[in-house]
Order: C-alpha cells, then structure tokens, then sequence
C-alpha cells in the first residue's frame, strides 16, 4: 500500500472533524485570523526527520504534528477552557493514532500540550494552546511483495516434504 504525507494529513482532520463536529477542523495558516475561526484546531506538520530504514523501499520519517487550538473571545474562563480542549485532544491523539489503516505508521509519541507561542506577529495575543505529537509514518510503495497464502491452518507431523499439501491435515 503507498501512503503519502497528505494522505495522513487528511486522514488526521478527517478523524478529528469526525471527534469535535463543533470546531473548526483545517489546516494551519500563518497568515489567518485564529479568532474568526474560534473554536478552532489547525493542523501543523512541522519537522519530518528521516528514521531507521525498514528496509522495505519505503522512506520513513518521525513527523511532529501540532495542532492549535483556539476557543472564542467570549468564552467564560477562557484559559481552563484552552486547556479542558488541549487536554480532550491529547487524550484523542493518544487512544486514536492511527490514522491510516495498515503498518504505514505506529503509534503517537511525546504527546505534548502547551501555551501556544505564535510566528506570526499578528496572532501574538491570540490565547491558543498547542498539541503537539510526534510519529513515526513509512511513506511511499513497499518493495515487498506478500506471499501467496495457502488458507486455513494445516498441521503435519515431521513431513518428508514440507511442500507437499497432502502431507498435511486441516485443524
């Protein structure tokens, strides 16, 4: 199976569009008003560090997601808020980290949530906080090819040829 960085971003906002209906699901931009959007999480990929090679053809990379989280202007205790949200997402990220269905990634990692420090000048007093994650993704095609299956479970006791079916016996 070819598993692509977009195809886990998607599959990453698709399962949390699916977790938190009510908030805004997107991907991160600078340059958007986080406010407009409240509540809101925005989705980041923000390192892609080469790993391991699983020897499999596939490049593997342990990505560090983030995702900002913004709830509105108006909210009562707004920061107990932030956090009540950023905890709800941590615990999300860790009970459903796989995103995409197969070996083609492993489990969330170093799940960490925190005040949100902002790049962008303009959303500098935004009160957001962050939750960030990271995991280890094998994108692309797989060199391997699967061996034929024989179906069902067969047993033989000390058989002359291990090849040969009729040696065999059906549990």
């Amino acid at each position: 199976m070819n598993i692509t960085l977009t195809d886990v971003h998607e599959a990453i906002i698709d399962a949390l569009k699916t977790r938190f209906p009510s908030v805004t699901i997107e991907g991160y931009d600078a340059s958007k008003d986080l406010a407009a959007l409240a509540p809101a999480a925005l989705l980041e990929v923000e390192a892609l560090s080469k790993t391991a090679d699983s020897g499999d053809g596939r490049y593997p990379v342990q990505a560090r997601f983030s995702v900002h989280c913004a709830v509105g202007a108006d909210v009562e205790n707004r920061q107990l808020a932030l956090m009540e949200f950023a905890v709800a997402l941590s615990q999300f990220v860790s009970e459903s980290g796989i995103w995409v269905v197969g070996s083609l990634l492993e489990k969330p990692f170093y799940i960490d949530a925190y005040p949100t420090n902002f790049r962008n000048e303009a959303l500098l007093d935004q009160n957001a906080w962050t939750v960030s994650w990271e995991q280890k993704l094998y994108l692309g095609e797989s060199t391997w090819q699967a061996e034929a299956e024989r179906g069902g479970i067969r047993v033989a006791l000390n058989p002359n040829d291990e090849d040969d079916a009729t040696e065999y016996r059906s549990l």
